[in-house]
């Protein structure tokens, strides 16, 4: 069955039990009422000719049956019949017969006078002193033909009601249909390769466009990645090409070499060499582990604090040697994060490492832990050149140098890296003006979300 015939379906079924629930207890409810007004009314009507007797006697009766018949409405029936049954006044075309002589409430088939035909009533039979009967009651033919009546108003709006929940579920299933067709046709021009594709959105905010505006992000995201593959391939050939072509040639004039002096310092060429080829795609191979999130699993809690002042320490001599003063800004308090403490070791290294490079002629490098709400910022500021702010996104790509001719050491893996285990534990890398100098920022919240 076709998805659209089944969203009708579905639609006028569920527009059917709703019309019919309601539709049900209006039914009952006037039903009900019906019967217990014709049943209170029936009862004063014998109350008061109850009262009229017992305060008048038989002629006070006699008068109050006479004003009954001569102004009550042609659905009244009241009687004074003796100890058998037959009448003696009222409005009955015939007598009781004797097993209905009995005191209470009741519903009886009676004919009034004037009338051909017999019909349903509810009558109430008092019994007087002398042994006659007082009959008072109402024809319920009248009640029953409003049932009847509503009944048949009920079923055709029953009948009326599924219809249209029919026709609303015709066009709720075209209206669906219809966006999902959209979606759909976005989808197969993104399996043909067309990455360009994206879900048109309708501007209603509605639960369509919301799932438009997720697959358009997911869309983008991919189209950035897919760019960011296709510039990662063309630098890692162009980096590699470089210390590849090194390594062969000095490999070349090792194996060439006949001095053991020469041949052990051109070996020491072949292993630094090697060493760059493998840290550049150690550093690749990390990157793309912290994207796809797979080292979560090794998280734990660890006191960033300790860890930023054990780095500090470390690279203290470096400054140094440098010509630079490094200074760390210790909080008072242990400062807690989940997280992979290897990994942030390794950022927090690169970010030293590319202060005590650039910035060290600022004669300044600060490192700072400072706790926020529901998180921790790690920075690392010096007092060198900077950043301009239009090439910090160029900076933050993969194999991503602002030294265009690529000749200074490393191979622009550094901030890309940062970025990347900012990714993992759910925070980011921020790059902003110490004026002068470069203030780099790594904000993280103190448990990543799941």
């Amino acid at each position: 069955m076709p998805t659209t015939l089944r969203i009708a379906l579905l639609a006028g079924l569920l527009a059917l039990l709703s019309s019919l629930a309601v539709i049900g207890f209006i039914y009952v409810r006037t039903h009900d009422e019906a019967v217990a007004s014709l049943h209170r009314q029936v009862a004063e009507q014998s109350r008061v000719l109850t009262d009229v007797y017992r305060s008048g006697g038989k002629p006070a009766l006699d008068q109050a049956i006479a004003d009954t018949l001569t102004y009550a409405d042609p659905q009244t029936a009241v009687a004074l019949l003796d100890g058998r049954g037959r009448q003696l006044a009222g409005n009955l075309a015939g007598p009781l017969p004797a097993e209905a002589l009995q005191e209470g409430f009741r519903n009886a088939i009676i004919r009034l006078s004037g009338q051909p035909t017999p019909h349903q009533a509810q009558i109430v039979l008092r019994r007087l002193s002398g042994g006659q009967w007082l009959v008072s009651g109402r024809l319920v033919g009248e009640g029953l033909a409003f049932r009847a009546t509503l009944e048949r108003s009920l079923l055709l709006s029953l009948i009326v009601a599924a219809l249209l929940g029919l026709l609303c579920g015709v066009v709720l299933a075209h209206y669906v249909s219809r966006r999902i067709a959209n979606i759909s046709a976005v989808a197969d021009r993104i399996g043909a390769r067309d990455l360009s594709q994206r879900v048109p959105l309708s501007g209603a905010g509605d639960s369509f466009d919301r799932l438009g505006q997720q697959i358009n992000a997911m869309l983008d995201r991919i189209s950035t990645l897919m760019e960011e593959l296709r510039l990662l391939t063309d630098s890692l050939a162009h980096d590699l090409r470089s210390p590849a072509s090194r390594l062969r040639a000095a490999a070349q004039a090792a194996a060439s070499a006949t001095d053991p002096a020469e041949q052990e310092e051109l070996l020491a060429s072949v292993v630094r060499n090697a060493d760059a080829l493998i840290r550049i795609l150690t550093t690749v191979l990390e990157i793309s582990r912290s994207e796809a999130l797979t080292s979560r699993n090794q998280f734990a809690w660890f006191d960033v604090r300790e860890l930023a002042a054990e780095l500090a320490e470390m690279y203290d001599p470096l400054a140094d040697e440098r010509g630079a003063t490094l200074r760390f800004e210790r909080p008072d308090a242990a400062v807690p994060l989940f997280g992979h403490r290897q990994l942030l070791a390794q950022a927090l290294s690169n970010l030293l490492e590319n202060a005590v490079r650039y910035g060290a002629v600022g004669r300044e490098i600060v490192v700072r832990v400072i706790p926020v709400d529901k998180g921790v910022r790690i920075q690392v500021a010096d007092r060198g050149p900077g950043i301009p702010q239009d090439r910090r996104e160029e900076a933050l790509r993969r194999f991503g140098r602002l030294d265009s001719s690529r000749s200074d050491e490393g191979a622009g893996l550094g901030l890309a890296l940062v970025q990347s285990i900012a990714h993992l534990h759910g925070g980011q890398l921020l790059l902003d003006d110490n004026r002068p100098g470069l203030l780099t920022t790594l904000q993280l919240p103190a448990q990543p979300p799941r």
